[in-house]
């Protein structure tokens, strides 16, 4: 897993590629799983492994964290003769872009307000 960015990071240019890594901690492995279902697809996790040449179980830790972080949709489908699986698909690209831009608003606000309440260092 990458380690989160520090405020020296910022030195160098932010790069779009990078925003959902500094937002939400993705691994290399998450974006790719975005990238899969960029084409407004639906799959399941067993398909979603075998694209990515992963075990299944590794594939369904991803979906779990991009699906906790807002980033996927996770809809279960029951299956006629009993039993169930799930379909994931990307939230629309706007969607993500707007909560993103509140995250960082908010997170500024958050950082200004400690800074002035800083007492001593």
């Amino acid at each position: 897993m990458r380690d989160m960015l520090s405020i020296n990071d910022m030195d160098d240019e932010i790069h779009p590629e990078n925003v959902l890594d500094c937002l939400y901690n993705i691994s290399d492995l998450e974006r790719e799983i975005l990238s899969i279902l960029s084409d407004g697809e639906e799959l399941r996790s067993s398909e979603i492994a075998e694209r990515l040449d992963k075990d299944q179980s590794t594939a369904y830790r991803s979906l779990e964290k991009l699906s906790d972080c807002g980033l996927i949709y996770k809809e279960k489908q029951n299956i006629r003769n009993g039993g169930y699986f799930f379909l994931y698909s990307r939230r629309p690209l706007g969607k993500i872009k707007e909560e993103a831009k509140r995250s960082v608003e908010k997170w500024h606000e958050e950082i200004i307000d400690a800074i002035e309440d800083l007492e001593s260092l």
